[in-house]
């Protein structure tokens, strides 16, 4: 089979298995696309009744609290739920009819969905928003694009590492989601970065998703520029990431935890 054909075939059954798992997650419960709304709409009252109190009137960037917390939670909380989704797909394949399917293909039907997912998220969250009369339009959609993608690279990246991770290390998945969530509220999505002090900021800066989040952000505010944005780092480190994780999926393809037990 050539390289053509190989390829063809595997875009077929990456495309199969998401049809499988619309089907199989969503389709008897809609409670994950809904939360996938509900959760940021939750998140820009929390901060804009609970930080805004005690800040000024006038957002760090725009015209509105709303709009700068919704397009930052989006972009963290979509690479959260993409990369535990990667990680747990990886580590723990569900049973298939189709038995030559390989989970890494698996990994992608799920990483391509629940990046549809924030997209669709972001659209929906933002154009009501629009409609309440905040100024909800990206000044520049193709650097919001780009950001977007590099996010959904990250996030594949990473939750091949944390499938790795977890697979040598099972004692760690007791602590998954706290390390999750320090990164979640460590990305910038309620804050300048430029604006933090220069120690704290320093310790920020190592998190890649605070790079995507001002990255965004650049593209949806007219003349927002962020000195602190680095988009070489970002790119390394999900280049290597994506490398690590690639290279020990291949090495622990046949690894089965149960066989320890």
């Amino acid at each position: 089979m050539n390289l053509s054909a190989s390829a063809s075939l595997q875009a077929r059954t990456i495309f199969a298995l998401m049809l499988r798992r619309i089907r199989t997650r969503y389709a008897n419960s809609r409670a994950g696309y809904l939360w996938a709304i509900v959760e940021p709409i939750c998140w820009v009252f929390i901060l804009k009744f609970g930080i805004r109190g005690a800040a000024d009137h006038q957002p760090p960037i725009g015209t509105s609290y709303e709009v700068f917390y919704a397009n930052g939670v989006i972009v963290a909380r979509t690479w959260r739920t993409t990369a535990q989704v990667v990680a747990r797909t990886v580590r723990r394949p569900k049973r298939s009819a189709l038995t030559a399917i390989h989970r890494l293909d698996a990994a992608y039907a799920a990483w391509i969905l629940e990046l549809t997912t924030g997209a669709v998220a972001m659209t929906i969250v933002l154009a009501a928003l629009g409609l309440f009369g905040f100024d909800a339009a990206p000044a520049d959609p193709l650097t919001c694009f780009v950001a977007f993608g590099a996010m959904a690279l990250f996030a594949l990246a990473f939750g091949l590492v944390l499938s790795l991770i977890l697979t040598l290390a099972p004692g760690l998945t007791h602590f998954q989601h706290i390390f999750m969530l320090a990164i979640f509220m460590s990305s910038g999505f309620h804050m300048i970065i430029d604006r933090v002090p220069p120690r704290i900021r320093e310790i920020f800066l190592w998190n890649p998703v605070l790079h995507c989040v001002e990255w965004f952000r650049e593209g949806f505010y007219a003349g927002y520029v962020c000195a602190s944005l680095d988009r070489s780092y970002l790119l390394t480190v999900t280049m290597l990431f994506l490398a690590i994780g690639l290279v020990g999926e291949r090495a622990l393809r046949n690894h089965n935890p149960q066989r320890k037990r």
